[in-house]
């Protein structure tokens, strides 16, 4: 079987759909279904592990599960929206008889799991120096020189996975480190850590062209948390895309977390944060699964990541479900976006009136406006809809004069405008 058919097997028959794949990553402890209304339907696929960073560890210094209520939240709302899992794996927080068994149950449930991702970012310099204090931290991870505890990670949990849940029918995803042309001995470990990983599944015909690798890659500014110990955070023009060049044939990348920091709501920052999506959406193969994170941000503070917040959809929320609506013209080419255009008009339709008029265009037959007072925001839509069946959706985001701040202190934007087309 060659690797396009093993791909549309693994996901489904993902062939026979018009819909591009995209997945977002979930921190399954602040799962919340009420506030995902209105959905983006754009998403086919939730990341998810099944540890809750807000319980203590266990008497074996071991992370717990989150709560089966929120479980069966997750499993009744993804099957009700029909999206695909990408479970990762936590082989260093759970024991591989833990994990394996709760898998099984969660399946028996109804959890639609497509592909297991094996680990999280155990090239950080928090599992190098195994600093238990950190998060997500159990025991130390070494890949430099003669040590590779990831590999022997690998050993341990590739054969009785790849048994249970068999390759041609789930994908297995093996992780990597994003890297760069920096030259220090940070980045120089990530690479070592990719060569080790590209060596290994060389070195078993059985997984040789057979497994996906994923990467996570951040850029922006610095939030007022951002930890040191955790994945960097790079300006744009550190970014060296490169890198993608570096996966095995035969193998296609997961983007299980990606994102762009930004400082505010601002019409300005939410362009730059989707010029960075169009960018690596551009830049990865058709196989490839692009992936942002994350889906909820359930506390009132600023979060520049979060589709979804307390009060619902999000400004980057709406950017990012514009994006997506329109994902194939602007991985085409077709639409740009254009970070210097003061106006922040975007539509396809960028034709004036007097060109209107002169190619006989449709004509304006509806409008239908929509209000909503949020938290912190009002929210005023309005949809055109024209002769020919086509309709745009017109957003305009203002912030009540008494919430001026965000949690942290910082201007909040005072109006934001965005143009959907659908």
């Amino acid at each position: 079987m060659d690797s396009d058919e093993s791909f549309h097997d693994k996901s489904n028959e993902h062939d026979q759909q018009d819909q591009q794949e995209f997945l977002v990553n979930l921190k399954l402890f602040f799962f919340d279904s009420s506030l995902l209304d209105p959905w983006i339907e754009e998403i086919t696929h939730i990341r998810v592990y099944g540890l809750d960073f807000k319980k203590s560890k266990d008497s074996d210094g071991l992370y717990q599960y989150v709560d089966d209520g929120r479980m069966n939240e997750f499993i009744s709302f993804t099957n009700e929206k029909n999206l695909k899992v990408i479970w990762t794996l936590n082989v260093t927080s759970f024991t591989l008889e833990q994990e394996m068994e709760y898998v099984k149950d969660i399946i028996s449930r109804g959890l639609n799991i497509v592909g297991f991702e094996y680990g999280g970012e155990y090239y950080l310099r928090k599992y190098y120096f195994g600093d238990l204090s950190a998060k997500g931290v159990v025991e130390k991870i070494r890949m430099d020189g003669e040590n590779q505890f990831y590999l022997e990670l690998l050993d341990m949990w590739l054969p009785p996975f790849t048994s249970e849940f068999p390759m041609d029918k789930y994908e297995h995803i093996i992780i990597t480190a994003s890297t760069n042309k920096e030259k220090h001995k940070e980045m120089d470990y990530r690479r070592e850590f990719n060569r080790k990983v590209f060596e290994y599944v060389d070195q078993h015909p059985e997984y040789d062209g057979k497994v996906s690798y994923s990467y996570h890659l951040y850029a922006g500014a610095k939030s007022a948390r951002y930890n040191q110990h955790e994945e960097k955070v790079l300006t744009p023009d550190e970014i060296d895309w490169s890198f993608l060049e570096d996966k095995p044939e035969g193998s296609r990348w997961v983007v299980t977390e990606s994102g762009y920091y930004i400082t505010d709501y601002s019409p300005q920052q939410l362009k730059i944060a989707k010029k960075f999506y169009v960018e690596q959406s551009r830049r990865l193969d058709d196989e490839s699964l692009l992936g942002i994170h994350e889906l909820i941000e359930k506390t009132k503070r600023f979060n520049p990541l979060s589709l979804y917040g307390p009060q619902g959809m999000t400004p980057v929320g709406e950017m990012v479900e514009d994006w997506l609506s329109n994902r194939a013209a602007y991985d085409a080419g077709i639409l740009e976006v254009d970070i210097n255009d003061e106006d922040n008009s975007e539509s396809p339709v960028q034709q004036n009136q007097e060109s209107i008029q002169e190619s006989g265009a449709p004509t304006l037959v509806d409008i239908s406006p929509e209000y909503k007072g949020w938290f912190q925001w009002i929210h005023f839509s309005h949809t055109l809809t024209f002769s020919n069946g086509k309709s745009y959706r017109r957003s305009y985001w203002f912030s009540s004069p008494d919430f001026r701040k965000d949690d942290l202190g910082k201007p909040l934007s005072y109006f934001k405008r965005v143009v959907k087309s659908s």
